[in-house]
């Protein structure tokens, strides 16, 4: 019941972010842009995608040394697996998926690996703050923004405290969540119990400095490749912007995909990609040019407003500034970088689904 008021959520957030990403945009607009963009240049972002991939493969190693020691060629059908799921399933159910996948092929515990996956998330949230900080060091970020990042920050020193406190106090916390769910089935009881304690041995890893470094480590450079490899797309358009535009496409996609959505974050991801060019172009890290894409789709629509060329660019700005990007550009930027992600994994992953004869049936059994 949970799960289907989350996907019911999840639609109609992702319906809402649709409608918003769509309003007031020219589907003229859209077509010349998508038509006249250089395919060739988004391949790379393609394979930086499957790169990063890989790379959290190997990262994903070193969460998991407490519990056995993996190759990183072990954990990639998983990684695939996983992010396939994501992008097919409702409710984030991905990152369970990835945990069942590696559990049943390992013969680990399903909670304890779960755990890890917990850790990781709470590192890349850590990496993409660090890299909001040092950008907003440099770059000017409208308050509500900045907001925003306390907010996220606040949030992820609560998480790692309660992780920190489930690992040192294990047995104290087991034993009140017993007295809290005393009304259930002593069967359901022990069942949380026992997910609660092999969970806790997932967190192993906190006990290592040197660990804990090198995850580190690896967060911040699986997260700087990301954001460097969507400069790919911004050339496929026609766009040469200043390389911290990369990271603000980044950070925008980023808290975008937190919030509940449909599969594949369709619609959140349109949306915040949008939100990212209108905040790149209040800080004209665009540069103050007509794009050649934009100019040709203002010249083609022009009679409909009944003027010229330069009287049609308003309307199709949608107040997002009359050099730069416009939305309906943005919006094609956004369809395009989210396929550069979709595809690569979701055919990846439904691959090794296939070959490491795992069902996504199987998981919550």
């Amino acid at each position: 019941m949970k799960r289907r008021l989350n996907f019911i959520l999840g639609i109609l957030i992702s319906a809402i972010f649709v409608y918003l990403a769509f309003r007031r945009v020219r589907i003229v607009e859209i077509y010349y842009s998508l038509k006249h963009a250089n395919y060739l240049l988004i391949l790379p972002n393609m394979a930086f995608v499957i790169l990063t991939l890989i790379m959290r493969a190997e990262r994903w190693r070193y969460l998991l040394r407490p519990l056995d020691s993996f190759k990183a060629t072990q954990l990639f059908p998983s990684v695939m697996i996983g992010f396939m799921a994501n992008n097919l399933l409702p409710a984030r159910l991905g990152e369970v998926v990835r945990a069942y996948s590696l559990g049943a092929k390992s013969g680990q515990s399903r909670s304890s690996i779960f755990a890890s996956i917990v850790l990781e998330r709470v590192f890349d949230s850590l990496s993409l703050l660090t890299m909001f900080w040092l950008v907003i060091l440099f770059i000017p970020f409208p308050p509500a923004v900045k907001k925003f990042g306390y907010i996220t920050l606040g949030v992820n020193v609560a998480i790692i405290a309660l992780l920190v406190l489930l690992k040192q106090k294990t047995a104290f916390l087991t034993r009140i969540a017993v007295l809290v769910f005393s009304f259930l089935p002593a069967r359901l009881t022990e069942t949380a119990e026992s997910i609660i304690t092999k969970f806790a041995n997932g967190l192993n890893v906190i006990k290592n400095p040197g660990t804990l470094m090198s995850i580190a480590l690896w967060s911040a450079v699986i997260w700087i490749v990301t954001a460097l490899s969507n400069y790919f797309v911004f050339m496929a358009f026609g766009l040469r912007p200043n390389v911290a535009a990369s990271f603000i496409l980044l950070l925008f996609v980023a808290a975008g995909v937190m919030l509940p959505s449909a599969p594949g974050f369709v619609g959140v991801f349109q949306a915040a990609t949008i939100g990212a060019f209108a905040t790149l172009n209040e800080l004209n890290l665009l540069g103050s040019q007509m794009t050649w894409l934009k100019a040709k789709a203002a010249a083609l629509t022009a009679p409909v407003f009944g003027g010229g060329s330069i009287a049609a660019i308003g309307p199709m700005a949608d107040s997002m500034g009359l050099f730069g990007i416009s939305k309906g550009e943005a919006l094609s930027f956004s369809i395009v970088l989210w396929l550069c992600q979709y595809l690569p994994v979701t055919l990846l992953g439904l691959y090794y689904l296939r070959r490491e004869h795992f069902s996504l049936r199987t998981v919550g059994t």
